[in-house]
């Protein structure tokens, strides 16, 4: 890690702030602690339902093997230039870069698949294509929403959300990746230090979010991302009894199935080089399955 995770919840407030966050508030859980609301969709004329255009890697292609091996994860945060006066401008990774990043990746044979899938095949017999990699986005910026599946698409790559869900993005700016066969998961109700809560309050920061994914969006949300990356034993046993059935932090490795509730990102703050470096040096010996 690169020193950068007590900047991710400020960063959170000063992207919103710049972006606008969601509207349409509704009451937290009833019996929880916690007084911030969550966002819920308006009343509208009912519209025909959109036509679910999936992308080529939401689901496994007939050239896929069976892997479980490892895989590399990557997390970005902001996307876009700096603000003036930003107070945390490493965690902004600019549209070029983005752009290039994606090109590398796709010119040197990785492809992007979900979590979903990458549980599936380490524990349920599923397949992978032949360099896995997965592409997570936390906290929840419009950018992240509009503009990186734009670039995505062209790979055929659907991304990882990991959405806090009280006051963010509104579901008419998530439902359009959902629809894509992006997986969104949660990054908490309100991005506390979960090792600082009471277990009230640790509960409802679990699994609330998760239940709101669930009634909204009616998708699994199997994966939780550990705000700041900042877990304890309580914490990993509360996403358990949660029903999650795996969890991301940070650190420079790849992810393995030797513990699914504490699965290692790449945190991506820059250029083609860095990103480079991040997954050619700490490559580990049989990664990927044959082309």
């Amino acid at each position: 890690m690169r020193g950068r995770l007590a900047a991710a919840a400020a960063l959170t407030a000063a992207v919103l702030t710049a972006c606008g966050g969601s509207s349409s508030p509704k009451p937290p859980v009833q019996g929880t602690k916690t007084t911030a609301v969550t966002h819920t969709a308006t009343t509208a004329p009912a519209k025909r339902r959109p036509v679910r255009r999936l992308l080529r890697n939401a689901r496994p292609q007939p050239s896929w093997q069976k892997y479980t091996g490892p895989v590399p994860i990557l997390v970005y945060h902001a996307l876009g230039r700096a603000p003036a006066g930003a107070p945390f401008p490493g965690l902004y990774v600019s549209y070029g870069d983005f752009k290039s990043e994606m090109a590398w990746l796709h010119s040197h044979g990785y492809q992007a698949v979900t979590l979903d899938e990458v549980m599936k095949a380490w524990y349920h017999g599923g397949t992978l294509p032949a360099k896995p990699i997965v592409i997570t986005f936390d906290n929840g910026y419009p950018a992240q929403v509009k503009f990186a599946p734009h670039v995505m698409a062209r790979y055929g790559w659907p991304g990882v959300l990991n959405e806090i869900t009280e006051n963010h993005l509104h579901p008419r700016q998530i439902w359009p990746i959902i629809h894509r066969g992006w997986e969104v998961d949660s990054h908490s109700l309100t991005h506390p230090n979960l090792t600082e809560d009471d277990a009230e309050e640790l509960w409802a920061q679990v699994h609330a979010s998760r239940v709101y994914l669930h009634k909204t969006f009616h998708i699994p949300s199997n994966s939780f991302c550990y705000p700041s990356s900042k877990y304890d034993a309580a914490v990993i046993a509360a996403v358990k009894r949660a029903g999650y059935t795996n969890a991301v932090t940070e650190g420079d490795a790849y992810a393995t199935s030797a513990d699914p509730y504490l699965l290692p990102r790449f945190e991506i703050e820059s250029g083609v080089s860095e990103l480079a470096a991040d997954l050619l040096k700490n490559q580990p010996a049989g990664y990927g399955t044959p082309a």
